[in-house]
């Protein structure tokens, strides 16, 4: 099953950051900008893997990129901080997932 989840990018002076909003922890690093698409989607299948191994729900993804922009600026000022001097990108990352199939009654 393919899923499309929102990612809030970030350039820092060193490297990239990235963050999924509908999955909470879920975040990732790169030294460039295809390095952090790629490692945003592992980040994303090893979360989703996690839920699944521990009996949690997978949570389908709603949010728009315009969503994640809202999200972002929304989280920052109930933090309490001003919005950062750091670029700042929004996207979307497709992932393909193998959900568990459910035992069958015999």
């Amino acid at each position: 099953m393919k899923l499309n989840y929102a990612v809030v990018y970030e350039r820092t002076p060193n490297n990239y950051g990235a963050y999924v909003p509908e999955l909470p922890g879920c975040v990732a690093t790169g030294k460039g900008w295809q390095e952090i698409q790629t490692t945003v989607r592992e980040a994303i299948v090893f979360h989703i893997e996690g839920l699944i191994a521990s009996g949690d729900p997978v949570p389908d993804p709603q949010m728009s990129v315009g969503d994640a922009m809202a999200y972002h600026v929304t989280s920052l000022s109930d933090a309490g901080e001003s919005v950062p001097d750091l670029e700042t990108t929004f996207g979307m990352a497709e992932v393909e997932i193998t959900r568990p199939k459910t035992a069958e009654a015999s």
